[in-house]
């Protein structure tokens, strides 16, 4: 349902949920029961420029992204670490220190 605001002249303003059908430009203050009038206001709308939009519009659908092949022939790997073991943590001093070393 629609929100509507409308203003009591003693009670100050107030908000209706009413259906589109029901909508009228008077209606009784839910406090005094005194006839209060409809408040206009403009529509709250926001808006975006037109790059970001674009932006969030192509972000909708998911990238597909292939995974690069690691080379791995066989048992010999040869790039400096060892598969199935933890990974030592980065010390602080690297320039990404919140990611993992493989």
């Amino acid at each position: 349902m629609p929100r509507y605001d409308y203003l009591c002249e003693q009670c100050g303003p107030f908000i209706q949920w009413l259906k589109i059908s029901e909508v009228t430009e008077c209606v009784d203050c839910p406090e005094c029961q005194k006839q209060s009038k409809r408040l206009y206001s403009a529509p709250g709308l926001i808006f975006t420029p037109q790059a970001l939009r674009q932006r969030i519009e192509r972000g909708v659908e998911p990238k597909v992204v292939q995974k690069e092949s690691h080379g791995h022939h066989g048992t010999g790997c040869n790039h400096g670490h060892a598969h199935g073991q933890h990974a030592p943590a980065r010390q602080h001093g690297s320039k990404r220190p919140w990611m993992v070393g493989h």
